[in-house]
């Protein structure tokens, strides 16, 4: 029985055992060439292109199909004239290329991956030198030479090298590369041993290279199957945290909204209680207490109003990044973002809070959006020396609505650098009162009012009719003058629009709620 198997496998080139295994390597190249297109990954590409590399390596040795009588021909001898010393070249270089990608030797040894490029490109160039000289005088062997005495011997390093870099690993996908790696080295040390005994390789050991070549391409289709499973894994844990943090919020929002309505319900039950002529001086203070509840509550349904549109635009900020199946980027957005809802349902609590935590607000966001425009905006703040931002009080999520604007309505369309400045000082003339400016480079508000005229469907902004309203309740309840205007900035020479700039006023309240 053992010796009809190794006949067998003796006659693979005539019984169809060698066209089974050159079948399997062009469908391999083919099938990893279409994943290549589909995901974007290099190690799909390297893989497929080693595989054609072998499988025209292999097409020589086959006979008794359709393309056998090629080879015998003038035209065929050429042919394997051609390929036959670049495809040992660039199989070498595709192999260790689809190891070092595949495995990610990059991010944890960056030297060694540098080295092996530099390593194949400079002796590669060297080597197709040789091989042009070879086409040229078939009589000559310093490819050979070169082959046998610089080329194999580099290769012999990366391998061992590389064998040992994947064996410090802690992935899973390393035991089936290394597995693959020890059984394409096991046959080509077999073949060698041949070589040394019979002073030649000759095609009835040729089967050991088809069995060598079989093993490690299972193998390594195992293990890009087996990587592609963690990225869609890793896909699939961004996505549940991403639903469990929208859900978190949503609890924290009906948590407020919960609270509101039972103090709602017991300022009214309080109300109605009081009948008596005796306690008519505390119902006229509680039906004042009533007003301010209902000034209040109405604040809050303006806030529920900006914060949803708010968060909507932060979300698409980061939404791109789920499309494009890059998880690092979208799990480190996703905690910058959870930390800005975070910031943000806190602010939604209370009427004022410091400078320096909307500034923080305003970073984060500003932060997000940016990167929708590929890092492309460029922020800037100038706050006076004198003032202490982290005991000025303004009203919780007051500068958000005109960053807003800045962004999706003046920064948008602009083309070629976007820049957005927060400049903070106090009043001049006047020291009691803060100013506020927030300038763009935008394309103006001519321009974004026609581009919204022209787009039917595009939703009306609420933010600036809700800050008006705000402003003017804060205004009565602190007894100062709570205001913006907007401006737009015009070439003096050519009347072009230079962006917008929003000026805030409003008087300086310091942590113990009183004005300065």
């Amino acid at each position: 029985m053992g010796d009809t198997l190794i006949d067998f496998l003796k006659e693979s080139n005539q019984n169809g055992f060698g066209f089974f295994v050159v079948s399997v390597l062009f469908y391999l190249f083919v099938f990893f060439l279409i994943q290549f297109f589909q995901h974007k990954k290099r190690f799909y590409l390297f893989y497929s292109l080693y595989a054609l590399m072998n499988g025209i390596t292999l097409l020589k040795y086959i006979d008794g199909v359709f393309f056998s009588d090629f080879f015998h021909t003038h035209a065929g001898r050429v042919f394997v004239g051609w390929v036959h010393y670049p495809t040992q070249l660039l199989a070498s270089m595709l192999f260790s290329f689809f190891i070092l990608d595949i495995m990610k030797l990059k991010e944890s040894h960056p030297r060694f991956v540098k080295w092996t490029y530099r390593a194949y490109f400079g002796v590669g160039s060297i080597y197709l030198l040789l091989w042009a000289v070879q086409l040229n005088n078939p009589r000559s062997y310093l490819i050979d030479y070169f082959h046998g005495f610089f080329f194999l011997p580099m290769s012999l390093v990366v391998f061992v090298w590389g064998f040992y870099l994947v064996l410090l690993q802690k992935r899973m996908i390393k035991w089936y590369i290394l597995s693959g790696m020890s059984a394409l080295f096991v046959s080509y040390l077999i073949i060698t041993l041949f070589s040394f005994e019979k002073t030649r390789a000759n095609s009835e050991t040729l089967y050991i290279f088809y069995l060598g070549v079989l093993v490690e391409s299972l193998l390594f289709a195992l293990a890009i199957g087996l990587e592609q499973k963690m990225v869609y894994k890793e896909k699939a844990d961004v996505q549940k945290k991403y639903i469990d943090q929208l859900e978190e919020n949503q609890v924290i929002k009906e948590s407020i909204n919960r609270t509101l309505s039972d103090e709602l319900l017991q300022t009214k039950a309080e109300i109605e209680g009081l009948s008596s002529e005796a306690q008519k001086e505390r119902t006229e203070k509680l039906t004042m207490k009533m007003e301010n509840k209902f000034a209040q509550l109405r604040l809050d349904a303006l806030r529920s109003q900006m914060n949803p549109h708010f968060i909507f635009n932060a979300l698409n900020s980061i939404k791109s990044y789920l499309i494009e199946n890059n998880q690092e980027k979208a799990i480190y957005y996703l905690g910058r973002f959870s930390k800005l809802i975070r910031g943000i349902l806190e602010s939604s609590r209370r009427d004022l809070v410091t400078l320096e935590e909307e500034m923080n607000i305003i970073q984060m966001y500003v932060e997000i959006e940016s990167d929708r425009f590929k890092n492309n905006i460029v922020y800037e703040t100038q706050i006076e020396k004198d003032l202490s931002i982290d005991h000025i009080l303004i009203p919780s999520l007051l500068l958000q609505p005109f960053v807003e604007n800045s962004i999706w309505h003046g920064l948008t369309t602009k083309k070629g650098q976007k820049r957005l400045q927060i400049t903070v000082n106090s009043l001049e003339g006047s020291a009691a009162y803060l100013q506020i400016c927030i300038e763009d480079n935008g394309v103006g508000r001519k321009a974004s009012q026609l581009r919204n005229h022209e787009n039917p469907f595009k939703s009306k902004s609420l933010g600036l009719s809700i800050i008006q309203d705000r402003l003017e309740f804060f205004t009565k309840k602190y007894s100062g003058d709570f205001k913006f205007d907007v401006v737009d900035l015009m070439d003096d020479k050519t009347g072009a629009a230079l962006g917008t700039k929003v000026v805030l006023t409003m008087p300086i309240l310091i942590m113990d709620g009183h004005s300065a």
